[in-house]
């Protein structure tokens, strides 16, 4: 089993999660190999070198998103397994996931849980775990990523406050606009567009349950389209996205395929884990069962084969 420690994760979080994580596994008597990383081709360097002798290993990484989405163009299609130990200040892989945000409830689940097969989302030769967004929402997480308040949210330990911070700066300056989204074949054309998510799990930006009924093993992915509202209209969907209600409101469209393209009248720029990943026009596929990931025998269970 590999750890890898991203240090810098949560503004310094991953390195203090892993000195609690190591003494447990001490405790333990738990045999393992850790490398405490500073970028993230570092990180890459130690899993290939790792995945080398032990194709079959499991990969712990002790970071945030950013740092699992690297790692995906080295996982997917091999046998070795994912383990997540949140670290950083959205944690999205846990929640969509259901892996324990609590460290060491976290290493229990890597240690005693279940090798499941998840689906991944493929986009402009990119690789999405949890989420794919566009428009209005992927302008907060690039306002998040180069934002000062990121850093001091983390300090605090409200990591995910970063993005509702985010979201209200964007909000005044964002103008939406006209989108073609082709599902499956099927063309839908929107006016007046702020956002749209392509989900293979739950929730994004630090929390926010943007499909709910997400099923990241299901061959499908979840789009979420927010369209046709005044700015002041968007501001009161925040009461509501934390809990997944928005989705009953009469300005946002639910749709699901396996197949998405998205064209807009204004480029947009496009993120998926929380890292760009370009713009629009977009083309999103799902991939059936490309990641071995670490569950809890409780969570999602899918035949347990790479294809």
């Amino acid at each position: 089993m590999l750890f890898v420690i991203n240090q810098y994760a949560g503004n310094g979080k991953g390195l203090l999660t892993w000195h609690l994580v190591e003494s447990r596994l001490k405790q333990l008597g738990t045999k393992y190999i850790a490398c405490v990383t500073a970028t993230p081709e570092e990180a890459e360097k130690h899993v290939r070198a790792h995945l080398t002798q032990y194709p079959h290993s499991t990969i712990a990484v002790l970071g945030g998103d950013g740092t699992i989405h690297r790692l995906l163009p080295i996982l997917l299609e091999t046998q070795a397994a994912l383990g997540v130990i949140p670290a950083g200040s959205g944690n999205d892989t846990a929640r969509g996931f259901h892996i324990p945000i609590e460290p060491l409830q976290a290493l229990n689940t890597i240690l005693h849980g279940q090798r499941t097969a998840v689906d991944l989302i493929q986009a402009n030769n990119k690789w999405t775990l949890t989420a794919l967004a566009t428009g209005f929402d992927a302008e907060v997480a690039e306002a998040v990523n180069e934002s000062r308040y990121k850093r001091w949210c983390n300090r605090l330990g409200i990591g995910s406050a970063a993005y509702v911070i985010g979201a209200l700066i964007t909000m005044f300056k964002f103008k939406p606009s006209r989108a073609t989204i082709t599902i499956n074949g099927t063309i839908h054309q929107y006016d007046n567009v702020w956002l749209t998510a392509i989900a293979n799990s739950t929730s994004y930006g630090g929390g926010i349950r943007i499909c709910p009924q997400a099923d990241p093993g299901d061959g499908e992915v979840d789009v979420c389209i927010v369209h046709g509202c005044s700015r002041w209209t968007l501001m009161r969907l925040f009461s509501t996205v934390f809990s997944g209600n928005h989705v009953n409101l009469p300005y946002v469209s639910m749709l699901r395929g396996y197949d998405v393209h998205i064209t807009s009248s204004i480029n947009r720029v496009a993120y998926g884990d929380g890292e760009r990943t370009g713009t629009t026009p977009l083309r999103a596929t799902i991939r059936r069962h490309k990641l071995f990931l670490i569950q809890s025998t409780t969570s999602y269970h899918h035949e347990s084969k790479i294809v």
